[in-house]
């Protein structure tokens, strides 16, 4: 019974092994693609349909880092006394998933950093994009009201015409 528990416990292990490799790339992904988005944004045109599309694949990216994420605390949990009352006989497991969780972590804080890069530019470009957005329609405006103006021109008599005659 104590074999089948052992074998049981290696597996969960295993798995936890695996769960943070996979993150792990799952987040070097991540980076890739905010790296895209990065320049993205220094261009000189913004491509609103590419950098949608880098949205949509850091959803689905996001998406699977949250299940991950919940499995990992499921198995963890499971083996978490296990791990802590028998640290000799899993250290090598135990070195591995500290390796993992290192570069995990500076993975994350790589990209948060690039995030925050990456917020300020999109929120420049938005702003360049509004105050566009706010000129042409300023612009319309102003030449919607100039035509009026002309078109009605013709209907209204002119004050120095003498109508004596």
């Amino acid at each position: 019974m104590e074999l089948e528990s052992s074998k049981t416990n290696q597996t969960y292990i295993q798995l936890l092994i695996d769960s943070s490799k996979m993150k792990m790339n799952v987040l070097k992904e991540l980076t890739l693609i905010t790296e895209q988005q990065e320049e993205l944004l220094k261009k000189e045109t913004f491509e609103e349909d590419l950098f949608s599309q880098t949205i949509s694949q850091k959803d689905k990216l996001l998406n699977q880092l949250i299940d991950l994420d919940q499995g990992f605390e499921r198995i963890y949990s499971s083996v978490k006394d296990e791990l802590t009352n028998n640290k000799h006989r899993y250290e090598v497991e135990i070195r591995t998933l500290q390796e993992y969780i290192a570069s995990i972590t500076d993975l994350s804080v790589k990209l948060q950093a690039l995030e925050l890069r990456n917020k300020t530019k999109l929120e420049a470009v938005l702003a360049i994009k509004r105050r566009d957005i706010r000129k042409s329609k300023v612009s319309s405006q102003t030449a919607t009201n100039y035509y009026k103006t002309m078109t009605n021109q013709h209907e209204v008599q002119s004050f120095f015409y003498d109508k004596k005659k």
